[in-house]
């Protein structure tokens, strides 16, 4: 008690000169004119409303990783709804009744937390592993779902990584969708930006410009995934396919949301052609 009084003693100017302020403020304010106290007001107002929306900036910022995931987990829900992600029972084609339909492909939005582009054999990490659902061979399409980007080859727990297309083990069943003709895309190890389509044959009709999509046949990419446009191509001697370019439509340098897709009904169809193996 007596510490406290020692110290209301020691700063009494200092404690008589913020009650004389505040008796100041308030005869000015109660006994001025109304646009004096207005200009004040207003000045006071835009001081405090441009640190709220200082504060507010920072915290949309920080908020903005948290909303891209939950705008990626909805784009998920919708493309699963896609006629191209589902399985029809239906015989005659000329029905179409939603409850016909299966799903036949599950997608899982995820972030690149490692990835490169300038090696012989290029690989993206992932932030989504088997906890998240993810399996080995599973596609990798980009941010849209409407790009081709790897194939799954590992996977932890929390983690998993793919084979980017910048790999010159990756084989990817493509077509050209102009005219359904098809072969394999595949990478020279040279540019990041460019594929090859390799076994087109030279009886096949073949333009600049020409999109070239998945073509389904494998168990792993949805039909009909964009993958480039054909660049350039020639008539190569002694053989009868085609060399041709493809610009690829991702830009893998600058990648960071993609979509892992699991094939549901793979187990099954593998264990239909296995029984022909035999």
């Amino acid at each position: 008690m007596n510490k406290i009084a020692a110290f209301l003693y020691r700063f009494n100017g200092f404690f008589a000169f913020l009650i004389l302020e505040f008796f100041s403020l308030y005869f000015y304010f109660n006994q001025n004119m109304s646009s004096e106290k207005t200009a004040f007001l207003s000045s006071a107002n835009r001081t405090v409303g441009n640190i709220y929306d200082y504060s507010n900036r920072w915290m949309s910022y920080w908020n903005l990783s948290s909303l891209n995931d939950a705008l990626a987990k909805e784009n998920a829900r919708l493309k699963m709804r896609l006629p191209g992600s589902q399985f029809s029972n239906l015989s005659d084609s000329g029905t179409v009744m939603n409850e016909f339909f299966e799903p036949r492909y599950q997608y899982t939005e995820a972030v690149v937390i490692n990835n490169s582009v300038n090696r012989n054999n290029n690989y993206i990490t992932l932030n989504r592993g088997a906890k998240h659902g993810v399996k080995l061979q599973n596609a990798v399409l980009n941010g849209t779902g409407e790009g081709v980007v790897g194939i799954i080859v590992a996977v932890s727990n929390h983690f998993s990584t793919a084979m980017s297309v910048l790999h010159q083990e990756s084989r990817i069943s493509a077509k050209i969708k102009r005219n359904g003709f098809y072969g394999l895309a595949v990478w020279n190890g040279k540019d990041p930006r460019k594929l090859t389509l390799d076994a087109i044959p030279k009886h096949a009709k073949v333009m600049k410009g020409d999109s070239v999509v998945s073509s389904g046949y494998s168990t792993i990419f949805p039909e009909g995934v964009f993958i480039g446009t054909i660049d350039k191509f020639s008539n190569e001697t002694g053989t009868n396919f085609y060399s041709i370019e493809i610009s690829l439509a991702v830009d893998l340098n600058s990648l960071q949301y993609v979509y892992i897709v699991d094939d549901i009904m793979k187990p099954e169809l593998k264990q239909l052609e296995e029984k022909i193996k035999k």
